[in-house]
């Protein structure tokens, strides 16, 4: 029941300065962090844990695992060198002084991560290694594709299915002049149509019709090298052609200078003739 009390204008003036700046400063104190120690408690809680990054310690000793794990795959790359080198026929001295690496293991004990300049000298020696391991195996694959390349040039397969005349090549009295002869193959006796196949790989370098010979097939095997195969009823290949050992050339036929279906099969060495039956035993 007391008597209203009635504000002048100033005093209306004051009272609304003073809750404008209560209302600034209490705005103020809830945007502004209270301290950086807060600041952070409260970011760190809004990041997912599964979006926490490893420290730097932590990615060095994950990087140290996968170091470890290489250098395994290189001990088996060299297990691998070893048998290459053992099918290759060769012995360097990497492979003489090889030694298998010991046995490790046992507990741990006082275990520390590496450093970030230990884990780059690890893997600078990792990466000298692969070098010297990738060079081995580069002189190993050409190793073996040269004797892949010899082996498939030397003419030691049986040109037709069937056995040759073991008397045919050298002196002989010849079938037609009845004089002796120096005959420089091998004649295999076949039925006509039997199927010729490339004694190795090679270019075809003639596939003609002569007089002597016949229909002929003269393949080039490298290095002065070269095999001829006569009196064929059917020339299946052409010069320019690659042939591989064992690939169907030609057909058993009896032209030219023949008395009989059969095969005349000769090695050459810069031209001159050489006994076919060294090169068939090998």
């Amino acid at each position: 029941m007391a008597k209203p009390k009635v504000l002048s204008l100033r005093q209306v003036i004051i009272a609304l300065v003073l809750l404008i700046v209560a209302i600034v400063m209490l705005t103020v104190a809830i945007i502004l962090p209270q301290s950086k120690h807060k600041h952070q408690g409260v970011v760190q809680s809004l990041i997912p844990s599964a979006l926490n990054l490893l420290n730097p310690q932590e990615h060095i000793d994950a990087l140290a695992i996968q170091l470890g794990e290489i250098q395994a795959r290189v001990m088996r790359l060299d297990a691998l060198s070893d048998r290459l080198s053992t099918v290759a026929g060769i012995k360097d001295k990497e492979t003489e002084q090889a030694v298998p690496p010991p046995g490790q293991g046992g507990p741990e004990k006082d275990g520390y991560g590496l450093t970030e300049e230990e884990l780059q000298q690890k893997i600078s020696e990792l990466m000298l290694e692969l070098d010297s391991k990738s060079e081995r195996l580069n002189k190993l694959e050409t190793a073996l594709v040269h004797q892949s390349m010899q082996r498939n040039a030397i003419p030691n397969m049986h040109p037709v299915d069937g056995a040759y005349n073991s008397s045919s090549y050298g002196w002989r009295v010849d079938p037609f002049s009845g004089k002796m002869a120096f005959h420089e193959g091998l004649d295999f006796t076949s039925d006509i149509g039997t199927p010729i196949y490339a004694a190795a790989g090679g270019i075809v370098i003639s596939a003609e019709q002569t007089p002597d010979y016949g229909k002929i097939v003269k393949i080039d095997h490298g290095a002065g090298l070269e095999t001829r195969y006569a009196h064929a009823s059917q020339l299946l290949v052409k010069a320019g052609d690659r042939v591989e050992k064992g690939q169907l050339i030609a057909k058993v036929g009896s032209t030219g200078r023949s008395t009989g279906a059969h095969l005349h099969f000769e090695v050459r060495l810069n031209g001159a003739p050489l006994d076919p039956r060294k090169y068939l035993k090998s």
